[in-house]
């Protein structure tokens, strides 16, 4: 990442500690912003204070992925370029800049029912201009064969050594004996995306059967290991479970663990002092001091949209030295900003 960040670490965390009052406010609310119409939001920052979003937007016939580029911290923004592949609907789009400079970006691209692709497009001059690159996976089919069989959510993530990984739902294993419903698979590239390796499974239902592990996000903690993040739908309210990985390739079997109190849609950040921080559709941050053994809230939620699981599809960023963002696809795609507090 390109912005280069210094926190202060904070007071420990006993093991099970409920944390209430002494935990509030620790990450303070404060300005936002309106990016776009449409929906699902990521961003990554790219030099700075410049910043590139990517997000969904809707024409009826088709769907696209928008680009837009801020240059004051993620504060403003003006469209940039987009990509589009005919009558596909994309969606789910997320970026990476590669350690050599060059921006890739992927989604979900889809004929429903028939075709299912995750197509990689690449950019030389931070996303003004694409050219398609590769595809992730695919599953392809005759018209309407192919329900439930889908490929959704890439996320991008580069391991210690440079290759680049990519985490995604898979419902192709559906069709197999056993069965899985849906599985979080995962793939690496030894050519910044150009050629991507056998698939490797990241966490699915032991032994097959009808639960859901989808929507995966993987980061590098500060003590050099990798967690991933996913929701289990079918297992509570899609609750969320984590398991993590020395290199973030080779990954435990099952599904790992449950963070109590997140449902759908997860996404975990490091802070650059080590602190992990996630935010799902249940719309609260909390926080780990323990690479993700136990976890606390942060206080007030950065965005008032009713209490229970509402699928805003949020994202978690640190875009300054005391200071992150909650990106929201609620009415739009939006951006709220949150002082790190002492304890953070």
């Amino acid at each position: 990442m390109a912005l280069a960040l210094s926190l202060l670490t904070g007071g420990n965390i006993r093991a099970g500690e409920v944390h209430g009052a002494a935990a509030a406010e620790r990450i303070t609310w404060g300005t936002s912003n309106f990016v776009s119409p449409g929906g699902w939001g990521r961003m990554i920052n790219i030099a700075h204070s410049d910043w590139l979003c990517v997000h969904t937007r809707f024409n009826g016939t088709n769907s696209i992925l928008q680009l837009r580029l801020s240059r004051d911290s993620a504060r403003t923004w003006v469209g940039l370029s987009m990509v589009e592949e005919g009558a596909r609907f994309m969606d789910n789009g997320e970026l990476i800049q590669l350690t050599n400079g060059p921006v890739l970006l992927t989604g979900r691209s889809l004929v429903e029912g028939q075709s299912y692709r995750l197509p990689v497009y690449r950019s030389a001059d931070r996303g003004q201009t694409w050219k398609y690159w590769s595809n992730i996976d695919a599953n392809e089919g005759p018209p309407g064969t192919l329900k439930g069989r889908g490929l959704w959510e890439p996320h991008f993530y580069q391991l210690r050594d440079g290759r680049l990984a990519v985490a995604y739902a898979n419902e192709k294993h559906a069709a197999e004996n056993p069965a899985f419903s849906q599985v979080c698979s995962l793939r690496i590239s030894e050519d910044q995306g150009e050629h991507w390796g056998a698939e490797i499974m990241l966490a699915a239902e032991p032994g097959g059967g009808s639960l859901r592990p989808g929507m995966p996000v993987v980061t590098r903690m500060a003590d050099g290991r990798f967690i991933a993040v996913y929701e289990v739908v079918d297992l509570g309210d899609a609750d969320v479970y984590y398991k993590t990985s020395p290199d973030g390739e080779h990954w435990p079997p099952g599904l790992g663990q449950q963070i109590p109190g997140h449902h759908a849609g997860p996404w975990i950040t490091s802070l650059t002092h080590g602190r992990l921080l996630l935010v799902s559709c249940a719309n609260v941050v909390s926080c780990s001091d323990d690479y993700g053994r136990t976890w606390h809230s942060t206080g007030a939620p950065p965005w008032d949209v009713g209490s229970g699981k509402i699928f805003t599809w949020p994202a978690i960023y640190q875009t300054g030295i005391d200071e992150v963002a909650v990106m929201v696809a609620w009415h739009g795609v939006k951006l709220r900003f949150g002082n790190l507090g002492r304890g953070l």
